[in-house]
């Protein structure tokens, strides 16, 4: 009665709302080219073998929290020790689960299993050192490490978008501490060639699947400007051939500290002593490359490890390549150019 007696002082007919009411298919039809997939989080930790394992799993959920209605579709764990993954899926509640290969187990992958689905993995050998220098075995092992790395091959939910699933590639690494930046990058071309294979198998020749390579580089130099310039000489190849982008490089934080190296070695207690006086040589090890457009990215300070957490929340619906939808991506609730401090890290709109 309300809507009649508005339309009829109005000089409408009283039933004219009626007449102008869209069909419920058509109505159905015009909402449907607005539905999204939410933004998807891909994230990477070194848990400093969850040592302080509580303090972590605050950090998880807080992030997953504060960033929906983005799902966790890869956090990439390294330094993982047995039952921790599966604790972090725990924290973080269902459906969320936690995948370790048996030939990679210091290595983790945990995802919201109601929107993505783990295919396969493959379990990549990285080049060895022959020897450990001496003054490196203060705070690694004094006999070379076999070190891996490890592609998931996963398919992300394509929800109320409709369609099919989308396949993603996920790469997790985490290189030597011991030995030389040029070795390092040596280990990182070895993850790089797996990636690039599983990426082309999926998307075919010249049009490789979206993916994910992200990890520990122990990219490291006294001098922090050169360690920068080495990382970036090591990353450069995946931006041009797998069109990747280092979501750090722009603000180029440092994401390790000595400082808070709270392990048993001769060299990590030395390390933190120093640390008490102020000495220390933060270096940005770790990173999140990605060749899905980003909606936002952020770094997580986490007192219970020695290495900070590197996040971006991406877009798995459409827009690719980066750039080609012309929609912008997802409301990136209010994030505002440059940075700002978040719950317990700083985050930053994308470019």
């Amino acid at each position: 009665a309300r809507w009649r007696w508005r339309r009829a002082a109005a000089g409408m007919r009283p039933d004219a709302w009626l007449l102008r009411r869209p069909a419920p298919l058509a109505l159905a039809r015009r909402l449907s080219t607005h539905v999204r997939l939410p933004p998807m989080l891909v994230a990477t930790h070194n848990m400093m073998d969850g040592i302080h394992l509580g303090s972590l799993l605050r950090v998880y959920t807080a992030l997953a929290q504060r960033e929906r209605p983005a799902f966790v579709g890869a956090l990439c764990l390294q330094e993982n020790h047995s039952g921790h993954a599966a604790q972090v899926a725990a924290a973080l509640g269902p459906p969320h689960r936690a995948h370790v290969s048996p030939g990679a187990p210091r290595l983790a992958l945990v995802y919201d299993s109601a929107r993505v689905s783990f295919q396969a993995e493959t379990v990549v050998q990285l080049p060895r050192l022959s020897v450990v220098p001496l003054w490196q075995r203060l705070y690694t092992s004094s006999t070379p490490e076999q070190k891996v790395g490890v592609v998931y091959r996963l398919e992300v939910d394509a929800g109320a978008t409709g369609g099919p699933p989308r396949p993603l590639v996920v790469s997790n690494f985490h290189l030597d501490s011991a030995g030389t930046n040029a070795h390092r990058a040596q280990q990182l071309r070895a993850v790089h060639a797996a990636h690039r294979a599983e990426a082309l198998a999926l998307g075919g020749p010249g049009a490789p699947a979206p993916g994910v390579l992200c990890g520990d580089t122990n990219c490291f130099s006294f001098h922090r400007p050169l360690a920068g310039r080495a990382l970036r000489r090591m990353l450069r190849p995946l931006q041009t051939d797998l069109g990747m982008r280092d979501v750090g490089a722009a603000s180029d934080w440092p994401t390790h500290y000595f400082a808070r190296a709270d392990e048993p070695k001769v060299g990590q207690r030395i390390a933190v002593l120093f640390g008490t006086l102020g000495v220390d040589f933060p270096c940005r090890y770790d990173v999140v490359c990605t060749s899905l457009p980003v909606v936002s990215q952020g770094q997580e300070h986490v007192a219970g490890s020695d290495h900070d957490l590197v996040w971006a929340a991406v877009r798995v619906d459409g827009g690719w390549p980066p750039g080609g939808d012309a929609e912008g991506g997802w409301p990136s609730g209010g994030h505002t150019e440059g940075t700002e401090q978040g719950a317990g890290g700083a985050k930053a709109s994308a470019e």
